[in-house]
């Protein structure tokens, strides 16, 4: 029977699908590919045994273990996870979040709360279609950045924030298994994962063109390897999750 995998379906994302489609005859994956937020639902609901997940969903799934030696973070700048306005952010009262992925609604609340200290509103929305006002930014993610980031005056890149306030690199996904998915899916999932981070170069080459140079972004922007400096942070922001869910709820 198939192991099925769930993993989103963004440029940042492209070395792990490239790995699990070129090693796929070798470790019998049926691949999902979704939005970060569909990613965790087809987890939960029990529709994939295996997902790429955005590391603000864990704090709705019980039966699960962290795996594999990969990741999605950066280490400062990511670009593709910023806040735009056509103000100064402290002159803003409202954010709208892109509503594909719960992490960064939440990086984006404790960044504006805990770092910049701002007091703002928050609405869910399809933030391609917003016209944000004078006091208004908006959060946006994935691919949808490299189309509408020159369309503002302002970028608050989150991981360039997150860095300067902690110090330590931002996890934004991890692969996480069912307790009872194989051990050895692990291993697998690790030799795909290898595969199409060895193969980067091509990876850009297929995905770049004349209006979109993506060598510094796969090379600078992303980082895969889950070292122990990624795992701090991502320690560190599950525990702010936590201070942040319990002082908005009094």
């Amino acid at each position: 029977m198939p192991i099925r995998v769930a993993m989103v379906n963004y440029l940042n994302s492209k070395p792990f699908e490239f790995g699990l489609l070129q090693t796929k005859s070798l470790s019998n994956f049926d691949i999902i590919t979704a939005t970060p937020a569909e990613c965790a639902d087809l987890f939960k609901s029990g529709r994939a045994d295996i997902s790429l997940i955005p590391l603000g969903a864990l704090t709705d799934i019980d039966d699960y273990r962290i795996i594999s030696d990969y990741c999605i973070g950066c280490e400062g700048a990511v670009r593709t996870v910023s806040v735009f306005s056509n103000h100064d952010i402290r002159q803003c009262r409202k954010i709208y979040l892109d509503n594909h992925s719960r992490t960064s609604f939440l990086l984006t609340k404790i960044l504006m709360s805990q770092y910049m200290h701002l007091d703002m509103t928050y609405q869910p929305a399809n933030v391609a279609d917003v016209l944000p006002q004078e006091d208004e930014a908006v959060l946006m993610i994935g691919d949808k950045v490299f189309e509408y980031e020159k369309k503002f005056t302002y970028q608050y890149d989150l991981g360039v924030m997150w860095k300067e306030w902690t110090g330590l690199p931002f996890v934004f996904a991890i692969w996480i298994a069912k307790k009872d998915t194989p051990e050895s899916a692990e291993s697998l999932l690790n030799t795909a994962l290898k595969y199409g981070i060895d193969h980067l170069d091509d990876i850009i080459k297929q995905q770049s063109s004349d209006n979109l140079d993506l060598y510094y972004y796969f090379k600078h922007n992303i980082q895969y390897d889950m070292d122990d400096s990624k795992k701090k942070g991502l320690q560190l922001f599950l525990d702010k999750v936590r201070h942040y869910n319990l002082i908005s709820s009094q």
